[in-house]
């Protein structure tokens, strides 16, 4: 346990850890452990506005003033306070801010800066999670469908565009790879021979996640036809190992926020408005749909790159159809034997 610290503790300044300092040692925490650019920037947008209300509300500046009474009354500050549009925080935002300073404040208690009372009886805010939709396998025929982009007067580049566009859907679908991790995917990461995609996970580790054969042949038909002609417009036919195996049409990498816009445009054009369509659909319809068809919990927790069971459950939504469908696929009786292990695609994307 920590020292225990009281707002009359005879220490001089230079001697006490101001929350700026302790913020700036937490971020070099997480950059040191690898901890992803989209999360540690999540914690600054929580903690900052944290901290800056902590000294202008509360004259709180060091860590070892922090009580759980400025925890309750930040939660209670958001929850009258309105965010940049102009609306009411969400029930949910608001957990995941106090989320992110308790977490905060666990590690200040394990770095012996605050002592354990200044969190114990701090609970969260409750939440109602609300369920989203997962997309049919109908809205997802109706996003293949709607992959044809470009100019009309320049065939072969609306041919590369749609192309590209229909390996990606499917590689979200079938994979159910992260949004970070299909844009940051190499010519090297494709392994076409056991059908693999070497991807880069969540706190920097590296994972080889398998893709079905009918999965595997829009992404195997865009890289061998299409995308050649994409790089000639920018960064080189030739191609290497780490060459990016997404483009847009200036033949540049396709970017993360490129592909956000691509799904609004596949939204848009699909017509579908009953639920919301993005690129994290395809991971909850892969998790939903397999689950739902049987298959061993364990495997998609692995396949989705989950360190917890729970987590994987959050995107199964089980129904007594799906049970009675993945029972009778998966019964006793049933006898069925299929040998998909080899693609006979060859062994690689690149050069030397």
């Amino acid at each position: 346990m920590g020292k225990e610290f009281t707002d009359g503790d005879e220490q001089s300044s230079d001697q006490r850890t101001s929350f700026e300092v302790a913020f700036d040692d937490y971020i070099t925490f997480h950059n040191v452990n690898k901890t992803s650019s989209r999360t540690v920037t999540n914690y600054r947008n929580a903690l900052l506005p944290f901290i800056s209300w902590l000294g202008e509300s509360e004259r709180v500046v060091y860590v070892d003033q922090l009580r759980v009474k400025h925890l309750r009354k930040y939660v209670s500050h958001l929850q009258a306070s309105s965010n940049r549009w102009g609306r009411p925080f969400s029930d949910s935002s608001i957990r995941q801010y106090a989320l992110a300073i308790n977490i905060f404040c666990h590690w200040l208690q394990d770095e012996d800066l605050i002592s354990s009372d200044a969190t114990r009886n701090f609970d969260l805010p409750k939440s109602e999670r609300k369920e989203v939709p997962a997309l049919t396998n109908e809205d997802f025929v109706k996003l293949l469908n709607s992959c044809e982009e470009g100019n009309k007067h320049n065939p072969r580049l609306r041919k590369a565009l749609t192309a590209r566009n229909r390996a990606i859907v499917t590689v979200f679908f079938d994979s159910g790879i992260r949004l970070s991790e299909l844009s940051g995917l190499r010519l090297g990461d494709v392994d076409r021979t056991m059908r693999l995609l070497y991807v880069k996970r969540k706190g920097g580790k590296w994972q080889q996640v398998p893709i079905s054969y009918d999965g595997f042949k829009p992404l195997h038909e865009y890289i061998t036809r299409h995308r050649s002609y994409l790089a000639s417009l920018g960064i080189g036919s030739s191609s290497k190992r780490d060459d990016p195996v997404f483009l847009n049409a200036k033949g540049e990498v396709l970017t993360a926020s490129g592909v956000k816009r691509l799904f609004e445009r596949l939204r848009d054009r699909s017509g579908i408005v009953d639920k919301p369509v993005y690129s994290h659909q395809g991971r909850r319809y892969m998790a939903t749909t397999q689950l739902n068809a049987g298959r061993n919990p364990l495997d998609v927790q692995r396949q989705m790159g989950h360190t917890t069971l729970m987590m994987t459950n959050r995107y199964y939504s089980q129904s007594v159809d799906g049970l009675s469908k993945s029972h009778e696929q998966y019964s006793p009786t049933r006898k069925k034997s299929e040998d998909t292990s080899s693609s006979g695609l060859g062994s690689g994307y690149y050069d030397g």
